[in-house]
């Protein structure tokens, strides 16, 4: 069978790295978007592709980016049996006009409830026309209440646990700091169309850890991002970083959007969410309500229940995130019809 993989965010390249290595005895050709460092970590997994199309901050540009893309993925990519992707309506529209079976992966519910724009509505109706969509069971109330509900299908746990369970820690990976102990701290997506606020609480989030003499290691999401934490002396790194060591070895994690937070969760490490607004996807608040996340917008109580937590975190339960593992796998399996 041949399966084409679109990757367009940075967390996209870690799961399906390892779906590519479970599906071994499929024929793959795989597509990257350039948006923050998707490009470069597909790059360090090893995985092959062609780049296509990038994301922008502006919301005119984002807008007439996706269509382009849509356009030239529909124009460039080879024949297939099935489109495998995350998050993607582009995926979904160029599979159904090239005549080849769409499996969706999805686990962001929010956007059913905030206010959207135009665009958004389309990429949820064009969602809505993949032949299989497979959802965290967290979420399966949203989906199936705003979606067609036909050929929607859920696994107990979230797409973290899919490649934490194969994650071996890198034990040299402190070398490529300049430090052992520090926290990481990525902005909030404030260019995503479900996010409605438009401000960012970074810099005041580095300057408390900063004045309290711990490390920070940033992570600029977007372009404008490195801005928040001028001269605030946080270490961005120069390069691409493996995410999932950087949580591995950090004594907290904290982002303005999930997955990283999720993936902390998930490793049992000190987590913390300063998403905007009241809003939460169904996953975070899960992880949140089970107590293996924090979630505020006010930097004092983010600062002091860090403080609080600090070297009290457990370690990743992986025989739970391998039976995740196996379950979506199987769902995908089944799903391509492999």
């Amino acid at each position: 069978m041949n399966i084409w993989v679109d990757i367009i965010n940075p967390s996209h390249a870690l799961f399906f790295n390892v779906v590519l290595r479970h599906l071994q005895d499929e024929r793959f050709q795989v597509t990257i978007r350039e948006r923050a460092e998707t490009v470069e970590l597909t790059k360090m997994l090893g995985i092959e592709g062609r780049v296509i199309g990038s994301d922008h901050r502006n919301g005119v540009k984002k807008s007439l980016g996706m269509v382009g893309r849509t356009l030239a993925l529909w124009t460039s990519v080879d024949a297939f049996d099935c489109a495998l992707s995350f998050e993607n309506g582009m995926s979904v529209w160029v599979s159904k006009m090239k005549g080849g079976r769409s499996v969706l992966l999805c686990d962001n519910d929010l956007k059913f409830f905030q206010k959207k724009s135009m665009l958004q509505y389309m990429e949820t109706g064009i969602k809505d026309l993949a032949d299989r969509i497979i959802i965290p069971q967290a979420c399966y109330g949203a989906f199936s209440s705003h979606m067609s509900g036909n050929g929607l299908y859920a696994y107990d746990g979230y797409k973290e646990d899919v490649y934490i369970a194969d994650h071996v820690p890198d034990s040299h990976f402190l070398e490529k700091l300049p430090f052992d102990n520090y926290v990481v701290i990525r902005p909030e997506a404030l260019a995503s169309f479900y996010v409605l606020e438009n401000r960012t609480i970074v810099p005041d989030l580095v300057r408390l850890f900063r004045e309290n003499e711990i490390n920070v290691v940033y992570l600029p999401r977007d372009k404008g991002d490195a801005d928040y934490a001028a001269g605030l002396d946080a270490y961005v790194p120069k390069q691409a970083l493996n995410g999932l060591d950087l949580c591995y070895h950090a004594d907290a994690v904290l982002t303005g959007s999930g997955t990283m937070a999720r993936e902390a969760a998930c490793m049992g490490k000190t987590s913390v969410s300063f998403f905007p607004g009241n809003g939460l996807l169904s996953v975070d608040r899960e992880l949140i309500d089970s107590n293996k996340m924090f979630h505020s917008r006010d930097p004092k109580a983010i600062f002091q229940h860090v403080m609080s937590s600090l070297n009290g975190s457990g370690g990743a339960d992986l025989s739970r995130c391998r039976r995740v593992r196996e379950d979506v796998i199987r769902l995908i399996r089944e799903a391509c019809g492999s």
